[in-house]
């Protein structure tokens, strides 16, 4: 099974099986999407824990399916698993070891909490694919702010999960096995606290510090010899975040954005894209 379901007490454990990066097929995506399904309706289910085996937690999607029917086919990670955990009547937990990567460190952003081992490398490299993050272009900076985001995504940074330790982006820090890690944890959640109080859409930015980061990098960029068009629209989707009247807006404005830039990938010649300010 690319995803098993084990229950641990009150805690369904979710472990993604799909060697050698756990990349999210769309088998992957489907069976996660049926694993969550089950875990949301069992009523002697009050935490879920979200885990993947061997090397790493997830690498994001299949690049065998890129500019595939399958990369379109449901269940979409940003159009629909990512809401589907945020809509769950449990708090999800993302256990991650090893790495989580674009739309892998996505899924754990669209999670209620993040436990990592100390040393799991985390990042939204999207840009080297031609594309922006979607949905982590939305969340990351309500959990470490603008400017931090922004050295991850504009240039594809890799990072260990302890450097957030005392952010939004990591709730705990282990050395050990990640998956009990997270069973504790949510063995702690107050269950009193209804799930969805602690999603990062939820998270407020600070408005004026998130637009004076967005102007220095939109001053670096211009300055930069080598900058390209696609590291400013990087900068365009984090401003929206910033920008848009709610994070449902931000969100949809970043998904038009990538499709804008997944359709010039794949059908060249490229479709006229709004000029990144």
């Amino acid at each position: 099974m690319p995803v098993s379901l084990q229950r641990h007490g009150a805690v369904a454990v979710l472990t993604i099986t799909h060697p050698p990066v756990n990349s999210l097929s769309q088998p992957m995506r489907e069976a996660l999407w049926t694993a969550l399904e089950e875990a949301d309706a069992d009523d002697g289910v009050t935490s879920i824990v979200l885990t993947g085996t061997g090397r790493g937690f997830c690498a994001g999607g299949d690049l065998g399916e890129m500019r595939s029917p399958l990369q379109q086919a449901w269940p979409g990670i940003s159009n629909h698993l990512l809401p589907r955990i945020e809509a769950c009547r449990k708090p999800v937990i993302a256990a991650m070891h090893g790495f989580a990567i674009g739309g892998g460190l996505e899924l754990a952003l669209a999670c209620h909490y993040r436990v990592a081992q100390q040393d799991t490398r985390l990042a939204l490299p999207e840009i080297r694919h031609g594309v922006i993050p979607p949905s982590g272009s939305q969340r990351m900076p309500r959990a470490i702010g603008v400017d931090r985001s922004l050295r991850m995504i504009v240039f594809a940074q890799y990072e260990r999960a302890d450097a957030f330790a005392g952010t939004s982006l990591i709730d705990t820090l282990c050395d050990g096995d990640v998956a009990a890690a997270a069973i504790d944890f949510a063995a702690r959640i107050d269950q009193a606290i209804p799930p969805a109080d602690a999603l990062l859409r939820h998270r407020p930015l600070d408005r004026a510090e998130s637009e004076t980061a967005l102007a220095a990098w939109r001053e670096r960029l211009h300055a930069m010899p080598g900058s390209s068009a696609l590291m400013r629209y990087c900068v365009d989707a984090v401003g929206y975040a910033v920008s848009a009247q709610s994070f449902d807006g931000g969100l949809a404005a970043a998904k038009r954005l990538h499709d804008q830039l997944a359709a010039a990938l794949a059908s060249p010649p490229q479709p006229e894209l709004e000029t990144p300010s």
